[in-house]
Order: C-alpha cells, then sequence, then structure tokens
C-alpha cells in the first residue's frame, strides 16, 4: 500500500508539471503569435520607409540635376554677358591692336612667291627633317 501511495504521488506530481509545462507551452505560443503580428506590422513600416526613401532619392537627384542646369545657363549667360561687353569695348575703336603675344614668335606662313632658299630656312627655323634634300613643293607643303 505503501508502493501504492509513493505512486500515486509521484502521478499527481507528474501531472502537476504536465499541467505546468502545456500551460507554459499555450503562453509561449500565444506570444509567438503576437511577435508574428508585430513582424508583419515592422514589415509594412519598413517597406513603406523604404518607398519614401526611394521617392526622396529621386527627388534629391532630380534637384541636383536641375541646378546644375542651372548653374550651367548661368555659366552660359555670364560668359556671353562678358563677350558682349568685351565686344561692346572695342566696337567703336578703330585702332590698330598689338599683336598677341602668343603669335609674335610664331612662325610666318610661307606663300607660293618664296624662294627655296627662304623656304629651306623656314624649315630649320621649324626644325623640319632633311629639309635640305626637298624640292620646292615638297617644303611648301611640309610648311602649310
Amino acid at each position: 500500500m505503501a508502493d501504492r501511495q509513493a505512486l500515486e504521488a509521484q502521478l499527481e506530481l507528474a501531472t502537476t508539471t504536465v499541467e505546468e509545462l502545456n500551460a507554459q507551452v499555450t503562453a509561449l505560443r500565444a506570444r509567438v503569435e503576437m511577435l508574428e503580428g508585430q513582424v508583419d506590422t515592422w514589415k509594412r513600416r519598413a517597406a513603406k520607409h523604404k518607398s519614401r526613401v526611394e521617392k526622396v532619392t529621386r527627388r534629391a537627384e532630380r534637384a541636383i540635376a536641375d541646378a546644375a542646369e542651372m548653374a550651367k545657363k548661368r555659366s552660359a549667360a555670364k560668359s556671353e554677358k562678358k563677350l558682349r561687353q568685351a565686344i561692346a569695348d572695342h566696337a567703336g575703336d578703330d585702332r590698330p591692336r598689338a599683336e598677341p603675344l602668343a603669335l609674335k614668335d610664331a612662325p610666318e606662313l610661307p606663300e607660293a612667291t618664296w624662294t627655296v632658299t627662304r623656304l629651306r630656312a623656314a624649315a630649320r627655323e621649324q626644325g623640319v627633317p632633311r629639309y635640305s634634300r626637298m624640292s620646292r613643293d615638297e617644303l611648301l607643303a611640309v610648311l602649310i
């Protein structure tokens, strides 16, 4: 009989433990369902924010392109204004102008009336290889 009472006590303890575990499983399942619902909510929010970010990015890219275009137009307008001013400043002035420094030392372009001697001198100044063996027509072709 003592064995029977011990077995009944063990059975009662096991039953209580099983009931406690079932209650914990039920509570955990409820928590999992709640968390899954929150996951769906966060996924929707993330999709909404992603959409907003893409929209803002497109607007920013458009604004940058517009700003670049406006800067380009302002620069072109500024350059055109400077050019018009320079033309206006010098339009009524008929005085001869000084030759630009870059053209001052530039070699003179040969003409068809130049002699072979003069063409060879010009070729020597410009560093043309084997100029002394070239004909007049070859020298003219090289120098022009």
